[in-house]
């Protein structure tokens, strides 16, 4: 009898919610707020980040890294909570207001539209503000920014969102371009055509690019028969193709992870 009546209550309690046995993705984005990524448009200095969490979700195990690390609060849908790791490792919480404008960050209230990657960028500026975590050369230029989210390496942003260390080629290296990298870069151009799933992104130096300097672009296919990748830029949301040899003297490093990492 007593057990009976105890397996009544767990079953009413799991019926109306207090029990959740996945409380890892409680509350977490949904794909429909993973899929607006791929059209959210970048406005200020944040391609790195854009660029990292769009290529997250090209993967099966990049987009469960977005569901754990990104939620709506249960309470309150308009509050997001995004969560990021510190410098030794630990999980900490950030929640940003998706509809009430913070005062400090008004201006990016009013050009980004897309409440996910407003959120993480607030999450990201606070962040810095706390630990000035970021390379030195990107502390630098934060000088010529409005936010401390602004400017940032790649790589860096990955590990802190992920908790993972990206594999990356060229990124920190003395180099103006991929072109002395050519065999780790095919190897890993190899490695993406046969897995097909990866988060991977390219990205300039100080060589121009479409105008700029220092810009990150997803790597959204390889194809070695005709040597050619696409990339899509984040500014403008549109994609190009063009051959592996230009690509290896325009661009200066490669950064992110196979669906197996």
């Amino acid at each position: 009898g007593r057990q009976k009546r105890l397996g009544i209550i767990l079953y009413i309690y799991m019926q109306v919610g207090f029990c959740n046995f996945n409380t890892s993705f409680k509350g977490a984005i949904t794909d429909n707020d993973i899929a607006s990524l791929k059209s959210a448009t970048q406005h200020l200095s944040d391609c790195y980040l854009m660029s990292a969490i769009e290529t997250l979700s090209q993967t099966e195990n990049g987009r469960k890294v977005l569901k754990k690390q990104i939620e709506r609060e249960d309470t309150n849908p308009n509050q997001i909570n995004c969560y990021l790791y510190s410098p030794t490792g630990e999980r900490e919480k950030y929640s940003i207001s998706a509809d009430k404008v913070l005062t400090q960050y008004k201006e990016l209230y009013s050009i980004q539209s897309n409440d996910i990657v407003r959120s993480l960028d607030i999450s990201v500026d606070e962040y810095e503000k706390k630990y000035k975590s970021k390379p030195w050369i990107c502390r630098f230029s934060e000088i010529f920014k409005k936010y401390k989210f602004e400017n940032n390496l790649t790589s860096h942003f990955m590990e802190t969102f992920t908790g993972v260390k990206p594999r990356v080629i060229g990124e920190q290296d003395f180099n103006w371009t991929l072109k002395n990298y050519k065999p780790e870069v095919m190897k890993l151009f190899k490695q993406m055509e046969t897995e097909k799933e990866y988060s991977f992104i390219i990205g300039t130096g100080q060589k121009k690019f479409d105008g700029r300097r220092w810009h990150v672009y997803i790597i959204q296919n390889v194809d070695l028969k005709n040597n050619t990748i696409t990339i899509k830029e984040k500014r403008k949301n549109q994609t190009q193709t063009m051959d592996i040899d230009t690509a290896l003297k325009t661009f200066k490093y490669i950064a992110g992870y196979f669906n197996s990492d």
